[in-house]
């Protein structure tokens, strides 16, 4: 009788773990579908502060879930100074279905003066990114700051607010 009862509670349990709801039998494909970073690879992004130096309006893309490449341009100073950034994103836990993922990344600041590009900084962020189901992203980080216009200070920040396609 006791063989009997055993052999019934794991034929049982066994059943009950075999069900494809449960989160960790996933298939592959489910997994893929969740991240947002491969559903959602593109974003426009507003930034406050930042590597350009103000603000500023920047295009990314997810080329891996892991990595993502950005271009920009935006307000040096509130006077008639522009830049333009360009620069990429490692993020550590990209290839999870987590949303919310911790990224060190590398931007290079330009200006255009006198018909040629300058580069004029060196940006190197670490921050937090979250992709919400609707679609939109934000950002906040901290970064060290190489600035050829502000060489006493190296500490700097910002955020960012932007849309995902």
């Amino acid at each position: 009788m006791k063989w009997i009862f055993g052999i019934s509670l794991i034929l049982f349990l066994g059943v009950g773990f075999a069900n494809d709801e449960s989160p960790d039998f996933q298939p592959i494909d489910k997994k893929i579908e969740l991240n947002r970073r491969v559903k959602y690879p593109a974003g426009i992004n507003l930034y406050a502060i930042g590597p350009i130096g103000i603000g500023g309006i920047s295009f990314d893309y997810f080329i891996v879930p892991k990595i993502a490449l950005e271009i920009g341009a935006g307000a040096r100073t509130f006077e008639s100074d522009y830049g333009f950034l360009a620069g990429g994103r490692y993020h550590f836990f990209g290839k999870t279905v987590l949303n919310t993922t911790f990224y060190l990344g590398v931007y290079s600041g330009f200006e255009y003066i006198n018909e040629s590009l300058r580069n004029y900084n060196l940006y190197i962020p670490f921050g937090l990114q979250r992709i919400k189901k609707n679609r939109l992203a934000w950002s906040i980080e901290i970064a060290y700051k190489r600035d050829d216009y502000n060489l006493g200070n190296n500490l700097y920040g910002g955020g960012k607010l932007g849309i995902r396609f």
